[in-house]
């Protein structure tokens, strides 16, 4: 039976729907909201806040969708400088802005996820199965092979594949031990439109959360026509608030005073929104195993927002799905495992500062390596932030275009 079924219908099961489609005669997209709503998608608590595609995601949607690009210019999203139009404060300063090819689209959540849906809804061999709660499967008699995924009103799909896509609250995570890191995150965000925004000396701004000291941040990140989100960030106690006046007062706490400076002129559009307590957890060991089954996106390692690494993973995963079944029909968990490991140490590491920050199913080994991380950089962060060259060099890592170890010489000691 050449037939797959993709549960779940954001960023990352939309980018494996399409990867399946190029190797099964029909793939069956299943969503339990419908692929209309735009807001208030159960599956994507967080969608009115910043989500930033890194370089590295920007590059894998366009290979999973190609000419996208073109279609995203056209709904009119914004194009994101890294370089000069980012004005980035991290944990000793603000960074260096020199010429930079670490660019980007900026639009807000929605609106990528409706580009995306009208591609996979125009591919003929998938197929969106609507409003479909997955809650169990139905194995075959050696319980090694998923035969279907059931859904609570009775509903069956029978298939080769199954790819579990369906988020950090996706129905088969209480079935796996987690590894958990709170730093207790906590986000406010705004729609605003800046008068004379072409005025602006940067496009985008970012006050880090450095703790242990600073735990309030904040940011204002350009949207789709002309508008931007402005983002405040608490982590430990801190609760960035949800009205106006408060949005401006925690604004101008921040260490840095560019956030306040542009937001009193802001016209807010809408409400603020607020989303608490998002901690970082990824799955270490589950009971559900199969030969036909593989889990990805949030439902594998659901990060702590604020690092964006969120949907560039999703869709890194996608492709490395499509390399698997390219290179012998086969697919292999082990290798999404791996795929996830350098971003999660990166983000588990700087939550791992924040005091009081809750650890779960991490084990002595993991801690010391999130503590070495950290020191690695720290080091990297300040030589960053007066070396452009390093500067570059590590948001190229940050950006998942190169690897991890590419920062270990700019932690080395300088010669000469």
């Amino acid at each position: 039976m050449s037939r797959a079924v993709v549960i779940g219908g954001g960023i990352a099961g939309l980018s494996a729907a399409t990867v399946l489609s190029r190797h099964f005669e029909r793939v069956l997209l299943v969503d339990k909201d419908g692929q209309d709503v735009q807001h208030a998608r159960r599956g994507v608590p967080q969608v009115d806040h910043v989500h930033v595609l890194l370089r590295r995601g920007w590059m894998a949607l366009g290979e999973l969708f190609p000419g996208i690009d073109d279609d995203l210019t056209r709904a009119g999203a914004a194009w994101l400088d890294w370089g000069p139009g980012c004005y980035w404060v991290g944990r000793f300063g603000a960074f260096p802005r020199p010429p930079s090819e670490i660019t980007s689209r900026s639009c807000s959540r929605g609106l990528l996820e409706k580009t995306v849906r009208a591609r996979v809804a125009s591919n003929p061999r998938i197929e969106l199965v609507e409003r479909f709660e997955a809650g169990t499967f139905r194995w075959d008699s050696s319980r090694r092979r998923i035969l279907a995924v059931k859904a609570g009103d009775g509903r069956e799909l029978e298939a080769s594949l199954f790819v579990d896509a369906s988020g950090r609250n996706g129905p088969f995570r209480s079935q796996a031990v987690l590894e958990k890191v709170d730093a207790r995150a906590s986000y406010s965000t705004c729609v605003v439109r800046v008068p004379h925004a072409e005025r602006l000396p940067f496009r985008q701004i970012y006050v880090q959360v450095c703790p242990p000291r600073f735990l309030r941040g904040g940011g204002l990140v350009p949207i789709e026509n002309g508008l931007f989100l402005a983002l405040l960030v608490g982590s430990g106690n801190e609760l960035p608030p949800g009205d106006r006046e408060g949005f401006l007062d925690y604004a101008r706490s921040l260490r840095d005073p560019a956030l306040a400076q542009v937001l009193p002129d802001a016209e807010f559009l809408g409400p603020i929104h607020c989303f608490r307590r998002m901690a970082g957890t990824r799955v270490l060991s589950s009971s559900l195993q199969a030969d036909n089954l593989v889990m990805l996106g949030d439902a594998l390692c659901a990060f702590n927002p604020v690092y964006g690494q969120g949907m560039t993973v999703g869709m890194l995963s996608a492709l490395e799905l499509g390399r698997q079944l390219a290179r012998d029909g086969r697919t292999s968990q082990k290798a999404f495992n791996e795929l996830v490991e350098g971003p999660w140490l990166s983000a588990a590491s700087e939550d791992l500062r924040v005091p009081g920050c809750s650890l779960e199913n991490v084990s002595a080994t993991r801690r010391l390596a999130m503590s070495l991380s950290s020191l690695l950089v720290d080091r990297v962060t300040l030589r960053a932030t007066y070396d452009p060259d390093a500067h570059q060099r590590m948001m190229r890592v940050l950006h998942m275009v190169d690897p991890p170890t590419a920062l270990v010489p700019l932690a080395l000691p300088l010669v000469g």
